[in-house]
């Protein structure tokens, strides 16, 4: 799931015309970014799982670790109806919500 993460916010920047950064600080940046996407990608698949299974996931987190991001993903693709769609609305709100941030600063430098 870090590839796709890291994949989606690699897109993000470009899409917000800030992925020419400095490496250093795009690598920082990007890692901020990641650790947000992924705590609301978690309060939301947590939001949605049943008691029950939220012991079963407690089971994997304590059984290993540090799951394998591919395993979490499967756990949650079986345990969450319509995962996929809940996942791909996530990251389009998210996206959606930088990309709008990163354009109001890039007008406040630009009328500075």
């Amino acid at each position: 799931m870090e590839n796709i993460i890291e994949n989606f916010i690699n897109e993000m920047l470009k899409k917000a015309g800030i992925d020419k950064l400095p490496d250093d600080f795009k690598k920082e940046y990007t890692e901020k970014l990641s650790v947000e996407l992924q705590q609301r990608l978690g309060l939301m698949a947590l939001s949605e799982l049943k008691e029950a299974e939220l012991k079963e996931f407690e089971g994997l987190l304590t059984r290993q670790a540090e799951p394998k991001p591919t395993e979490l993903l499967e756990f949650f693709k079986q345990k969450i109806p319509d995962f996929e769609n809940k996942l791909s609305e996530i990251l389009k709100k998210f996206a959606a919500e930088f990309v709008q941030g990163a354009d109001r600063l890039k007008g406040i430098k630009l009328n500075t």
